[in-house]
């Protein structure tokens, strides 16, 4: 049996930092990613946030907390916005080479969300060089990177973390991996809205028994373009780019507007992305107009772009305290030796809304502290439960002989097909503006859908490279966390940041809390940690 110091799932900026940072505290890594490495993820395609040229980080702290309906975790907020700037600092040392100013300095951009510039970025080329530095930090400090990994159970006792059962799909073996500690950060689920990829390490995670905070705010982008899987970065409309009406008058929407908010102003309408008049910053955007010309047939520019809005994070994950630490239940109650970060956890910066930069900017810092906490907390400890490993293995094993049995009796049933009916829901029912009718439609929508999966026909009867059973494994997945969006939706019976009720349009000042929700929808509520004693903190009257 495998042992490691601690396992990372993920292959995204947090799950790399946190990896190169437990790394270089001196921890034995294993790194494992359900897709092939590289893959990485999009957070950093909107830039990172960062007040380069500011005094203070007061302004940044405002807007993050205003855009997040004064749900943020305060002291959170402070905490990864006080690191920003080393942030920046760090990329740029390693190789990320950010656009400059006169001065010389990483230039910045008033973006969405945000009152001041404050914006830093590469053009479409950071995603990439985000990757490719972060990478080559984990080879530097030893950490063992593993694709095609599939991980497919969480093996604790009381809460305490034992290692996981994972699918080698390059050898078709399923094994035991025993670890001191486990940090989930493989993304969110926003795949639930746009048919793309679902991280499994929420879903695991929920399966525990844990809750899950916050699922009902969901971020969207106003740059996807229609019947096509192409986004478009939103960091163009920094550098010139515009929204219009189809006779040419520009979108209206109220200053500082986020991306949800431009997304809602959008509405039905159709509207045309104008990247015509960007000058100088065309040039960072190259790869972006290569996409869409060869994609699409439009010369940007020459031609207008037809966009429209679409889910583009989900805010809400495992619950984290500012070490990364996945909360069980209460404040002080630690789900032992499990961590998350980036989009898999929920660690309060974002609150009900997210303003641009800001999904990097915790992707890098909640993996580096997370990272360096599980290397402290591994130091300490000693591997457990290699029975319990060796027991849950055989449990493992059965049930993914089950999964790929298919369907006994009943209509077969396809994956492509679920993840059709699944986005369809999604956006029909759990889109930026929600009622109760909606929400519970699309309850009985999702229930008679994972009735539907349970007939699953997985083509491939091997488990060697087998796309066809991941897909199936994330669908599945990917309705069980639907189901929990939904229940959380319902509960909160107010219209606060991102979360919209058409049926309770005002923000009730009484549900200032967070809402847990666990997998069989059970809902409870978690209280706001708005400040420690003396620290600063921001109230909606200010």
């Amino acid at each position: 049996m495998e042992a490691w110091d601690i396992i990372v799932i993920g292959d995204g900026p947090a799950a790399l930092h946190a990896s190169a940072s437990a790394a270089k505290a001196g921890a034995s890594i294993l790194m494992m990613s359900a897709d092939s490495l590289g893959a990485g993820n999009s957070a950093a395609i909107d830039g990172i946030a960062a007040p380069l040229k500011e005094s203070t980080t007061k302004s940044h702290r405002d807007d993050t907390i205003r855009a997040g309906g004064f749900l943020c975790d305060q002291d959170i907020v402070s905490e990864r916005i006080s690191q920003a700037t080393r942030q920046v600092d760090l990329l740029e040392r390693w190789g990320v080479i950010f656009r400059r100013d006169a001065d010389g300095i990483p230039l910045v951009r008033r973006a969405a969300g945000h009152t001041l510039p404050r914006l830093a970025g590469a053009g479409d080329a950071l995603s990439r060089e985000t990757q490719q530095v972060l990478e080559e930090q984990c080879m530097r400090h030893g950490v063992v990177r593993r694709g095609d990994q599939i991980p497919l159970q969480i093996v604790h006792t009381d809460e305490q973390i034992h290692g996981i059962i994972a699918l080698d799909m390059s050898t078709g073996t399923v094994n035991s991996i025993q670890a001191k500690c486990v940090i989930i950060a493989d993304g969110g689920y926003e795949g639930a809205w746009t048919g793309t990829s679902i991280g499994l390490g929420l879903d695991m995670a929920m399966r525990t028994g844990m809750s899950a905070r916050n699922l009902e705010f969901v971020s969207w982008t106003p740059m996807a373009v229609p019947g096509t899987n192409v986004v478009l970065p939103v960091g163009m409309l920094s550098d010139g780019a515009s929204l219009h009406h189809p006779n040419g008058n520009p979108l209206e929407v109220e200053e500082f507007a986020d991306t949800t908010s431009i997304s809602i102003a959008m509405g039905a309408q159709n509207i045309a992305l104008d990247a015509r008049n960007m000058g100088e910053s065309e040039k960072w955007w190259s790869q972006t107009s290569e996409l869409v010309s060869t994609r699409l047939g439009i010369n940007m520019a020459r031609q207008t772009i037809p966009v429209s809005a679409q889910a583009s994070t989900t805010l809400g994950g495992i619950v984290t305290d500012e070490q990364g630490r996945a909360i069980s239940g209460k404040w002080s109650r630690w789900f032992t030796g499990l961590y998350a970060a980036g989009d898999a956890a929920c660690s309060g910066i974002h609150g009900a809304g997210m303003v641009a930069g800001n999904r990097l900017l915790d992707a890098l810092t909640g993996g580096h502290i997370s990272g360096l906490h599980a290397a402290e907390h591994a130091s300490k400890t000693t591997f457990s439960g290699r029975a319990a490993l060796e027991t849950q293995l055989g449990v493992s094993e059965a049930d993914l002989d089950f999964e790929m049995a298919g369907a006994e009796e009943g209509p077969v049933q396809r994956a492509g097909a679920l993840f059709a009916k699944l986005t369809e829901i999604m956006t029909s029912h759990v889109g930026m503006n929600r009622d109760a009718e909606g929400l519970n439609a699309a309850l009985e929508a999702l229930n008679s859908l994972e009735s539907s999966a349970a007939n699953l026909h997985i083509d491939d009867s091997s488990r060697l490279f087998n796309s066809n059973l991941l897909e199936a494994l994330r669908i599945k997945a990917g309705i069980r966390l639907a189901k929990a969006t939904v229940h959380s939706a319902l509960s909160r019976t107010e219209s606060r940041g991102v979360h919209q009720r058409a049926d309770f349009t005002e923000t009730d000042s009484e549900q200032m809390y967070h809402t847990l929700v666990d997998i069989e929808g059970n809902i409870s509520t978690l209280a706001i940690r708005k400040g420690s004693a003396g620290s600063w903190v921001l109230t909606p009257e200010e």
